[in-house]
């Protein structure tokens, strides 16, 4: 009888963490309690088990999935246990992840960079490096993730994707690859089973689940003994992995101290490992480690890992179109902050302030839960009530303190605060590298009218320049705006006064102006100049032409001769598209919900186009023509389509304004952008954070590839035109058909043969959880569309993006010229 051969170990490594949501199972200041608790509740476990050690079992683990949990705890921690805690991680028995928190891809470059060197800084401060994060449940990330890792020396990230509503990448799991960054560097990432998946597994007693497995242990097995479970479900995993090719002598699982997020560790885990390793060792052997272990492990092999370059679309960023209100209030504070951190680094005289505060504010909004577990069964609860409040308050603290910022900056570039006789005078500024252009827009107070004597008129001086510029006012609330075209070179400023002028002669009637007496322009007619009427508006630059319930049918490049909408459009520009999945049975509203999948919708969806009902206004002036449309949409009382298009420039503004009425069944709004080139082919680009990216081409195989999160815009770039369209309040949009249908993946048979129409998906609230459950409000989404040659080039036109969304700072100026 030949000797038996022995079995080559196999080791699956336990990473032992509580998974991070700020709310969802309860409201924010009791999550972070418990969080801190966790931390003691680990630093108890660690003392108690160190004496047990022995072959069986190497020791106890604990890795930190985010830093925010640390922060709160340093905060809160006395001296011992602040030593108790960093001489754990010194000894490698605690792991740190960089990641802050799991988030949505609200986030830019640079608060991403920041918020990830928080944690890195810490470890560099203590002596350990933070060499590795880990992220769970979140889908994926933007491209520049992988960039802002690398830069603050990370070079690891597991990923634990929660495939509801989503999917994991590459087409399969517990899979490593490489991600290359945009510059070309390369982070290490694993991308693991679903955070939860060592309960499933049966490896924690006490807090067994059955989620992902389904097998013969009913789901009373998950409250009794483990033991049953983890030596049946443990084996038939390995061999399942064997039988899939997988080449590791190891496996990690993530694994929690109950069945719950935001779940305590566990002591009761170690009398498990000891016992499994007694009787099970030689075949599978357990073991606790934290991230920074297991990535030294995997880097060891020599395994070939595939290496995949490009942007990780996140199935769960849709979040942010559940609550559009305090997203555009977010983006707002985002851009600010971007534009203070500019003057500051132009003006010597602006005062450098810590923005940390408001970064960290930022962040908490763009963590990825945006409501209670019960926000869409139970709505009228108190827990969703709480935690949305205080989702909201996140975005308007940040939006609060960047303002504070900002009126302090301009106090020191000079301007005025409230006081009699304020000088009209005004100051742009441009603290950027390059050069912009658009409207200063000057504030004149309703308490101002009778000293400038409004009702006759006034003109604007160009100070710089001591010349007359053109101008037009319109009211808003508490005065009227006076814009401006204003162009200004890099770095550059100018000086604007607003004027009275005496009792203007009026205008005499025109022997060749095809207007009726009633003041109606109904008749055909075309022209250079600034025009408008009631189909259409027209400037030197551009003609945009409606129909009648089909809405805007031409957007004509007068310039260029180049038509700018796409001929094979299915809606005419900025037209709503409304969907609803009746839900007859109240009960079943979350139900409908799940089983949506990635489709967002159900197959009773019923889907509505809005059709152009009336316009409302139309004007033009010397600075800009401007109509206002009004749309039937289902599920508004008020849907408004205002177009301004600029009289010196290839641009025009748009805003649309909706009284979305309150319904409790799933919804989603959607605005068509059919832009294209003329007859040219282009290249859609997006404006991402860290980088640019091309949809369905710079991406990883196996990614979304039906909506995709943007920073600023998205731009249509042809070899020798381009179309920028900013979108400065909503960040997600919408690519393919609308219908129900099995989705297509990033690298699948097919994609590229799918049409690509482009929407704005302004909001929705189709999940069964996490969601509000209801629309119901007011709205206001800006957008702005330029185009032309010079936008030829990727860079350019999402530049163009930025700025259209920035606008120009203009503000009263404290002393005379």
């Amino acid at each position: 009888m030949s000797e038996r051969r022995p079995v080559a170990p196999h080791t699956l490594y336990l990473i032992h963490h509580s998974h991070t949501d700020i709310g969802y199972t309860e409201f924010q200041p009791r999550i972070e309690r418990w969080h801190v608790d966790f931390i003691r509740q680990a630093l108890r476990i660690l003392r108690e088990s160190r004496p047990h050690r022995n072959h069986h079992f190497d020791g106890f683990k604990w890795t930190c999935e985010t830093f925010w949990p640390v922060e709160k705890f340093l905060q809160q921690a006395g001296h011992e246990e602040r030593h108790a805690f960093e001489q754990a991680l010194q000894t490698g028995d605690f792991g740190l992840s960089a990641s802050f928190l799991n988030l949505t891809e609200l986030l830019d470059y640079e608060v991403l960079c920041n918020m990830i060197r928080r944690a890195v800084d810490y470890g560099r401060k203590i002596g350990v490096r933070v060499d590795s994060a880990m992220t769970a449940d979140i889908n994926g990330y933007s491209w520049g993730f992988a960039q802002a890792l690398l830069d603050n020396g990370v070079e690891n990230l597991f990923s634990c994707v929660h495939t509801h509503h989503g999917m994991f990448p590459a087409g399969r799991k517990q899979f490593p690859f490489w991600w290359e960054t945009p510059q070309g560097g390369r982070v290490l990432v694993w991308n693991g089973e679903h955070y939860h998946f060592g309960n499933d597994l049966g490896l924690a007693p006490g807090a067994a689940s059955t989620y992902l497995i389904k097998d013969e242990f009913p789901l009373a097995a998950m409250y009794d003994d483990v033991w049953p479970i983890a030596t049946t479900r443990i084996p038939r995993y390995f061999a399942r992995l064997r039988d899939e090719g997988y080449p590791f002598d190891f496996v990690p699982v993530m694994v929690s101290g109950l069945r719950n997020d935001n779940a305590p560790p566990s002591a009761r885990l170690i009398a498990m490992i000891r016992r499994w390793n007694e009787t099970h060792g030689e075949e599978i052997r357990l073991q606790m480690v934290t991230l920074s272990e297991f990535f030294a492990s995997v880097r060891r092999t020599e395994v070939e890992l595939p290496v995949y370059r490009g942007d990780w679309p996140d199935w769960w960023s849709d979040g942010t179109a559940s609550c559009p209100q305090h997203t555009k209030i977010f983006r707002q504070a985002q851009r600010d902050l971007r534009y203070y951190r500019q003057l500051c680094r132009h003006y010597p005289q602006v005062a450098r302030a810590d923005c940390s505060r408001i970064e960290y504010n930022l962040t908490l909004f763009a963590e990825h839960t945006f409501q209670g577990s019960e926000s869409v069964s139970h709505p009228w609860n108190w827990v969703p009530l709480i935690v949305s409040a205080r989702k909201q308050a996140f975005a308007i603290a940040a939006y609060e303190e960047i303002q504070v910022q900002l009126e302090q900056a301009r106090s020191q570039l000079g301007a005025v605060g409230m006081r009699p006789d304020m000088p009209l005078r005004h100051k742009a500024v441009n603290p950027n590298g390059h050069a912009i252009s658009g409207l200063a827009k000057m504030m004149v107070h309703h308490f101002e009218f009778f000293e400038l004597r409004l009702d006759q008129g006034v003109e604007v001086w160009d100070l710089s320049t001591a010349t007359r510029v053109a101008h037009q006012m319109e009211e808003v609330p508490r005065g009227v705006m006076i814009s401006v075209p204003c162009a200004l070179p890099a770095g550059e400023e100018k000086l604007f006064e607003v004027r009275a002028v005496p009792a203007a002669t009026g205008n005499t009637t025109s022997s060749f102006r095809l207007q009726g007496v009633e003041g109606v322009f109904d008749v055909a007619q075309a022209g250079a100049g600034v025009q408008h009427g009631s189909f259409f508006v027209e400037t030197p630059f551009v003609r945009i032409a409606w129909q009648e319930e089909r809405g805007i049918i031409s957007w004509f490049d007068k310039q260029n001769q180049v038509e700018l909408l796409d001929r094979r459009r299915e809606q005419g520009a900025f037209t709503p598209v409304y969907e609803i999945t009746p839900v007859p049975d109240r009960s079943q509203m979350t139900i409908v919900r799940q089983r949506m999948g990635r489709n967002r919708k159900g197959l009773a969806v019923q889907r509505a186009v809005g059709k152009l009902a009336a316009v409302e206004s139309s004007s033009s002036g010397s600075v800009w023509a401007a109509a206002e449309l009004r749309y039937a949409l289902p599920g508004t009382s008020l849907f408004l389509l205002e177009l301004r298009a600029h009289a010196q420039a290839p641009r025009v503004e748009v805003i649309v304004r909706i009284n979305k009425d309150q319904r409790w069944e799933p919804e989603n709004l959607y605005l068509a952008l059919p832009f294209a080139t003329g007859d040219q082919p282009f290249q859609l680009w997006l404006d991402k954070a860290g980088a640019p990216v091309r949809p369905r081409i710079d991406q990883l195989p196996g990614t979304l590839t039906d909506f995709y999160s943007l920073q600023e815009g998205l731009a249509c770039v042809a070899e020798d035109y381009g179309i920028a369209i900013a979108t400065p309040d909503a960040n997600l949009i919408q690519l393919g058909d609308l219908r129900v249908k099995p989705r297509l993946l990033q690298g699948m048979p097919g994609l590229e043969n799918e049409p690509m129409p482009i929407y704005a998906w302004l909001m929705t609230n189709y999940w069964e959880t996490n969601f509000e459950a209801g629309l119901g409000g007011f709205y206001e989404f800006r957008f702005a569309v330029q185009w032309g040659p010079e936008l030829n080039r990727e860079q350019r036109a999402l530049q163009c993006c930025r700025d259209l969304c920035a606008g120009i700072d203009c503000f009263r100026l404290e002393s005379e010229v």
